[in-house]
């Protein structure tokens, strides 16, 4: 009984601090049903512990530094997922059941943050890219979702992988933005183009 208590503690430990770079590989290891077997990324459970690194060129960056990226004219990007809801087919608005609130400024991309990207999302994720960027892929950019979601995480490397050079990935999110004062606004996303 001793023994199955401190597994449990330990456990509990394991998933309440970020993981290092060394445990997310063996988590891939372990749980590979969690991963794209190419890419890498987060196909399952992604509301889950977070790697405290990211892969280069993407880099991870705290409040503060979030805050002088934003003030510098860096463009804030929300990718939180649109829970349970879909674009409209014929408009291209997004049909969402419950309000979102973001950092004042921010866009939101809605399920840009999966591992495996759906062709129309992809195709959304980078011409909002290019257009929110006006083609500039050294644009600083700021991809954030909630505290402890790899929507981000994914979405920082696909980002990357389009050839965008100045991705920050910012971890902590709307839940780390609001815990050090900061306010949020709800916000809507941006329509994907069905023509």
């Amino acid at each position: 009984m001793i023994r199955k208590c401190a597994l449990l503690a330990l456990a509990l430990s394991f998933f309440a601090t970020p993981l290092h770079a060394e445990e997310a590989a063996i988590l891939r290891e372990k749980r590979p049903d969690l991963f794209h077997p190419e890419t890498g990324l987060r196909i399952a459970k992604q509301r889950a512990p977070i790697p405290d690194d990211i892969p280069a060129p993407a880099r991870r960056v705290g409040v503060e530094q979030a805050k002088a990226l934003l003030l510098s004219g860096a463009i804030a990007i929300d990718v939180f997922g649109a829970l349970q809801s879909r674009f409209d087919e014929l408009d291209g608005t997004w049909l969402i059941g419950k309000e979102h609130k973001t950092i004042p400024g921010a866009v939101w991309l809605p399920e840009t943050g999966r591992g495996v990207l759906q062709p129309q999302i992809k195709a959304y994720l980078k011409s909002n890219l290019q257009t929110l960027t006006n083609g500039q892929r050294t644009t600083p950019l700021i991809v954030f979702c909630v505290s402890d979601c790899w929507m981000s995480w994914n979405a920082s490397q696909h980002i990357a992988r389009l050839g965008y050079s100045n991705v920050n990935w910012f971890a902590l999110g709307t839940d780390g933005w609001e815990e050090a004062g900061g306010t949020l606004v709800p916000v809507t996303p941006i329509p994907v183009d069905v023509d």
